[in-house]
């Protein structure tokens, strides 16, 4: 087995009162690969991860070929430029042999000014293709897209507006797929085995920056209010409610830290008992963003995500709940396009 590990000595200075013992990183995503030989070695992409008051930086994430359980290939095809379809084929993997195949082409098509209007994705035997759409202003701005799933449902719709400082979405719809992160993701999308969830959110704008946000259950009920703080045109904090039976209930009060970056800015999440529910933390190396760690529910959760040259590499996810973890990989071709994913699930043990 051959490992290759990344060192860099930096200094490091932590601000805030952020908890600093949690680290990790979670996700669920389908993975693809070049080289369908399944072998013992160890590919390891650097990014870095910060530590408690520490000189001295090792960062490494690691994908482990022999445990894949997931694999996607991804080709393009381009003409004067434009994107004019793609292919995306999953394999599923089964002590190192493929076990099935799923192939996704997508079919682009733009109007007679060259603006997208249509995406056409047809999987495997499935004659019925999911459409995403494309509606512009009369300045030729992207103002509305819409999701149709091969089964004629609107899983999602996005509305936006212009303002001074650019485009900001005022509307957004979902109807979202939940799937046991344990099971097979692409068995339980053919076998329709999940729950779905119906939401709105409607943003409020006032001289140019969302004073607040309201979510909406499939009764058109309101459900949620997220009201936001500004100071200098930048968010410093945003307080998020719940309404129980006419009540509102404040769930957190979030607060946003720009020291380290302006455009990745830290945030922490606060109980109205002052208990800190959830972080994410980012770390830069060179100037770049390197690693991003995510805690959610008090803990409960942890993400880390890692980057190179803007780009995500890496993916750890654990739910310390379900002693549970999912591990992606990334590459991308020379104009940044998508190449490949890997992932793999398994159980872990002693996350406490």
């Amino acid at each position: 087995m051959r490992k290759v590990v990344a060192r860099f000595n930096i200094s490091c200075n932590l601000i805030g009162n952020l908890p600093q013992s949690l680290t990790g990183h979670t996700v669920i995503v389908i993975g693809y690969f070049k080289n369908l030989c399944m072998t013992k070695t160890l590919i390891v992409i650097f990014g870095l991860a910060l530590l408690t008051n520490c000189n001295e930086k090792v960062a490494k994430f690691i994908f482990d070929s022999s445990k894949m359980s997931t694999l996607t290939r991804y080709s393009y095809n381009y003409n004067s430029g434009k994107l004019t379809s793609s292919k995306e084929t999953v394999y599923m993997v089964m002590l190192g042999q493929v076990v099935d195949t799923i192939v996704t082409l997508t079919n682009y098509e733009y109007d007679s000014k060259g603006l997208l209007r249509k995406e056409l994705a047809k999987t495997g035997h499935n004659d019925n293709p999911s459409l995403h759409l494309f509606d512009y202003n009369a300045n030729d701005s992207l103002i509305r897209e819409m999701t149709i799933s091969s089964e004629k449902d609107t899983t999602s719709l996005r509305e936006y507006k212009y303002f001074p400082d650019g485009k900001k979405m005022v509307f957004r719809r979902d109807l979202v797929f939940h799937h046991d992160a344990r099971q097979d993701f692409l068995k339980q999308m053919q076998n329709k085995r999940f729950d779905t969830t119906y939401y709105k959110i409607e943003y409020n704008y006032v001289d140019n920056l969302c004073k607040s946000s309201k979510e909406f259950n499939k009764k058109n009920n309101l459900t949620k209010i997220v009201e936001y703080a500004y100071e200098k045109g930048r968010i410093q904090s945003s307080t998020h409610i719940s309404l129980i039976n006419g009540m509102e209930v404040t769930d957190k009060v979030q607060y946003f830290d720009y020291s380290k970056s302006e455009l990745h800015p830290d945030y922490y999440s606060l109980a109205l008992n002052k208990d800190t529910i959830e972080y994410s933390k980012n770390h830069f190396f060179n100037h770049s963003i390197s690693t991003k760690t995510d805690v959610f529910e008090y803990g409960k959760v942890v993400n880390r995500t890692f980057f190179e040259n803007g780009k995500r590499i890496g993916y750890i996810g654990i739910f310390k709940a379900m002693n549970f973890k999912t591990v992606e990989s990334y590459s991308y071709f020379e104009n940044g396009d998508l190449k490949e994913t890997k992932s793999y699930h398994e159980e872990i043990k002693n996350t406490l």
